[in-house]
Formats: C-alpha cells, sequence, structure tokens
C-alpha cells in the first residue's frame, strides 16, 4: 500500500465560518503534537506533523478573510514560527528517510513470514511502514516564500498468499473452511471482501426522531461526586480486579452501557496542588483486561442509491495497523465508567427533556491519545440541541492543564442514538482541529442502542458539512463518492484503567 505524504499531510481547506483565532488553536495543537514527538524521538511523526503545521500556516491561514484585518500580533508570530519549523524540516530529512528505509524493510520482512495469525506491527518508535512521494511545499505568502523538494521512498509489497493456501501450510491434516463457516465468522459479513457495497435508497427520506415524552433512565443514585474548590473536579480510579473474567465481561458489555464498578477518590485541588500524573495508569494487577475495542454499531439492511444521504451512521473502517495514510488514525482510549459517570451529572437535564453536553480532553503519549478530563461547560439546552456559553473559560481549563480536545460528549434524553445535522456541524471543528476527535451520543431511552462513538467520514463526510451552509435541522445531499456522512469509529478503545477528571464550569 503505497503511502503518500502529500495526503497525510494535506491541505486544511479553510472555512470562513470557523474563526481565525481558532485555527491559531490548530496550529497551536500540532507544535504541542510535535514537541511530545520531539520528547520521544519519534522522528517520523515529528516531521510528518511539522509538515502539517507549515501548511496550515502558510497555505491555510492566509487565505482566511480575517488574514489581514485582525490579530495582527499573531500573524507576526506564527511566521516567525513558520521559519524555524522549515529549518528544523530541512534538518529532520536526512534523519528521516533513513527511519522510514529501515521501517519499509522491517514491514516486508514481517509480511513475508506473517503467515499463521494476525500479528500487530505498530507503528512509531517501534516497527511499521511508510511510503512517502516526493513533496513540495509550496508557501503562499506575500512576506513567505520557499520551497523544499524531497526525495521519493517507495517499497513493493509482497506477494499475498490465497488463504486457502495459508489453512493448508497451518496444517495438512485440517481441511481448509468452506465458504459457509469463513462469511458466518468474518465481520465483513456473508459476502467478505468480495461483496459489492450497495448505496442508499431512493424511497427513502430522512425523517429525523421526533421527541417523545420522557421516559425517566434508571441511573444509580451514588453519583460519587465531591466538589472541590471553584470547580467540581472529581478522580475516578479502577477497581483492584479479584475476577478476571468478571472484569473482562464487565468491559465487553457495550450494548447494555454497564461497566464494572471501580473505587472513586477525591482528588487535591486541579491546577497548582495536582501532583498526580494524568497520563500515569492506575495501580494495574496483572492479568489486567487490555484496552477493548469499541465498535458499537448495528447492522443495517443496504439500500438503494438516493440524493438524499442517509442519516444514520456507516460501519466502522477497519484500521490498517502499521500502515499510516491520510485516512488513518492514532488510538483513542477512554475510560469506562466516563460515560456512566456522564448520564449521572446529566440526571437533572435528562429528567427535563433537555440534552447535557461535555468536552473530552486529554493527553497524548506513544502515539495514543487518552481521555483524562471531561469538561462540563457553562451551557444553553433545549430538547434537541445544547451549545456551549463562554468557551474562553474552556480553554482557559485546557492549556493550564495542557490537555488536547479530543471531542465531545451529549445526549439524547428521549431520542435514538445518531448524529443529527445540527451534531454533524458541531462535530466538524472538532474533527478539523484534530483529526482522531469523537463524538458519543448517550441515549438512555434507546434499548438498542443506549450510546454510539461517532466521527466524520474523511474526505467525503467532511467535504460535505464543509461545503453546506444550512443552519438547525435538515437534510444533507449524499457525498459524490456515495459513503456515509459519519461513521462508527475504528480507532476508539474502551481502557478499564484508564482513571479521569471531571470538571464542571456549570454554576451550582
Amino acid at each position: 500500500m503505497k503511502i503518500n505524504v502529500n495526503a497525510i499531510a494535506r491541505k486544511v481547506e479553510v472555512d470562513y465560518r470557523i474563526p481565525l483565532r481558532y485555527y491559531y488553536r490548530i496550529a497551536d495543537n500540532l507544535l504541542k503534537q510535535a514537541s511530545i514527538y520531539r520528547e520521544e524521538r519519534n522522528i517520523v511523526d515529528l516531521y510528518i506533523i511539522l509538515l502539517r503545521f507549515s501548511s496550515l500556516v502558510s497555505e491555510t491561514i492566509p487565505d482566511h478573510r480575517d488574514y489581514q484585518v485582525v490579530l495582527p500580533k499573531e500573524r507576526i508570530l506564527y511566521r516567525k514560527k513558520l521559519l524555524t519549523v522549515l529549518d528544523e524540516l530541512e534538518s529532520l530529512k536526512p534523519e528521516f528517510d533513513h527511519r522510514v528505509s529501515e521501517l519499509n524493510e522491517d514491514h516486508g520482512r514481517a509480511r513475508l513470514s506473517q503467515l499463521d495469525g494476525p500479528e500487530r506491527i505498530s507503528y512509531g518508535s517501534e516497527t511499521s511502514s511508510l511510503e512517502l512521494s516526493s513533496v513540495k511545499g509550496q508557501l503562499n505568502s506575500k512576506a513567505l516564500q520557499s520551497s523544499r523538494k524531497y526525495n521519493d521512498n517507495s517499497w513493493a509489497p509482497s506477494n499475498t498468499v490465497p488463504i486457502d493456501k495459508q489453512f493448508q501450510k497451518l496444517s495438512i491434516r485440517l481441511p481448509p473452511p468452506n465458504r459457509e463457516t469463513l462469511s458466518r465468522h468474518s465481520f465483513l459479513g456473508p459476502n467478505g471482501l468480495r461483496g459489492q457495497w450497495l448505496g442508499p435508497s431512493t424511497g427513502v427520506k430522512v425523517q429525523y426522531p421526533s421527541s417523545t415524552e420522557l421516559i425517566p433512565a434508571e441511573i444509580p443514585t451514588d453519583s460519587g461526586l465531591n466538589q472541590a474548590g471553584q470547580y467540581d473536579v472529581v478522580a475516578v480510579k479502577d477497581d483492584k480486579s479479584e475476577q478476571i473474567g468478571s472484569s473482562m465481561d464487565a468491559v465487553l458489555s457495550l450494548d447494555d452501557g454497564r461497566w464494572s464498578r471501580l473505587a472513586e477518590d477525591s482528588c487535591p485541588p486541579w491546577i497548582n496542588e495536582r501532583k498526580e500524573d494524568l497520563f500515569q495508569l492506575s495501580n494495574i494487577h496483572q492479568p489486567s483486561p487490555p484496552p477493548v475495542l469499541a465498535r458499537i454499531q448495528q447492522d443495517f439492511a443496504p439500500i438503494p442509491p438516493s440524493k438524499v444521504a442517509d442519516p444514520r451512521p456507516g460501519p466502522a473502517k477497519p484500521s490498517l495497523e502499521g500502515m499510516p495514510d491520510s485516512n488513518s488514525y492514532q488510538h483513542l482510549h477512554i475510560p469506562v465508567r466516563m460515560m456512566e459517570d456522564f448520564l449521572r451529572l446529566a440526571r437533572a437535564n435528562t429528567a427535563k427533556n433537555l440534552e447535557t453536553c461535555g468536552v473530552l480532553a486529554g493527553s497524548l503519549k506513544n502515539r495514543v491519545f487518552h481521555i483524562t478530563t471531561l469538561i462540563v461547560p457553562k451551557q444553553e439546552s433545549t430538547s434537541d440541541s445544547c451549545s456551549m456559553v463562554n468557551e474562553e473559560e474552556l480553554f482557559e481549563v485546557q492549556d493550564k492543564l495542557s490537555l488536547f480536545t479530543l471531542g465531545w460528549i451529549h445526549t439524547h434524553p428521549t431520542q435514538t442514538c445518531f448524529m443529527s445535522s445540527v451534531d454533524l456541524h458541531t462535530h466538524y471543528p472538532y474533527q478539523i482541529m484534530l483529526p482522531e476527535a469523537i463524538a458519543i451520543v448517550m441515549a438512555p431511552t434507546d434499548t438498542s442502542t443506549p450510546h454510539g462513538i461517532f466521527h466524520l467520514s474523511d474526505p467525503s463526510g467532511v467535504s460535505v458539512i464543509r461545503n453546506c451552509q444550512q443552519r438547525g435541522f435538515h437534510p444533507h445531499e449524499e457525498a459524490p463518492d456515495g459513503n456515509p456522512i459519519y461513521e462508527h469509529c475504528s480507532h476508539v478503545y474502551m481502557n478499564a484503567n484508564l482513571k479521569f477528571d471531571v470538571v464542571d464550569l456549570r454554576p451550582v
């Protein structure tokens, strides 16, 4: 599989609806990621993230209509930062090429030897594969004009062995499984890789669920959330598991929304007096359940094509381990108790048929994002919408704790689990800031799917929402390539050992 650096670090198209200061905040996030990769000596990711920064500052931001009008200090500051980044890219290029060549060779050998079982090949500081095409950085700025030319690195994938041959090599005594057996156990469905995707239906119109009378959800009364200092901050830690089987079952029971009970301890004041490392996992007693892929989805029968996009989510795309490209995402871990605790925080609003929203923030370590903080901002809510107020207060909390914005979470008090058109537009800036950002929908009255973890399909869904100028609830046209606008996430894992804090900024 060929990996193109131009695609990985492709230009972010400017959207005038997003304030210019938000794009500068994206640039800050990229530099924060680069700093972590630099400390971890992850040259490949460092190089790619610096390319993204240079494209954002030299191409996207100058195209914004407010670029020459507002924030003159930031304009000068980021021009200087751009020059520093370009110098670092130039110095990193030889080592980057060398590491990419080594990773390609390692991956080629691994592919040849990988005949008996799915081994995971990680990317970054261990083993990986990456193909680079020539990169030309064109800087479209009146004050800055420079270009960098880079060489190609490519590799040829090893010849794949047919599945029946591999089974024969495993044991000559065992006959290869028949097609019926393979289809029954394939996550791709009965047709497997040979199936042909059928697009959305002509006769189906978009009908968003209407609000019904509230059916209160059964939510535990022992919230376990203590008030400390100016904000409501709670540290939630994992339990000392005595029975491994029950812990694993609890982690795997995604559909009914129940998780194993975790002990809760109040943490010290949330900024200056906190000495506890948010990145550190709490006490783990081996063997401990590993993070479980949070692929929560239902099977939907394919429907015929239509000009109107199907409002339901598409299936999660299988991730390509060790194969980063423009559509690959770094893993993101969620604490298993976080969604349950958010429902308790939202209980008062849910009883009034009002939505509640929160922001998911966290850290990056060893190429894995960890949600370590749930921030509940001041907000205005209705039965089918929720919007944050005083966004600057939210940014202040994140900046003081040096947190990445990793997505958001909100409730559907009486509706089913889906992303409305308003939700899709709300999520769009999150995913522009960070491609790995997620949207969690909690639907306590939806017995079939009480929660879902979604994101916009990229580039299909991102392009549809960027080009849509409508507001409020409205149907979206189908993407030109026929792909769904949003889909279940394939890069999200539920982590039973991950602790988190709750910062509630709402007035008491």
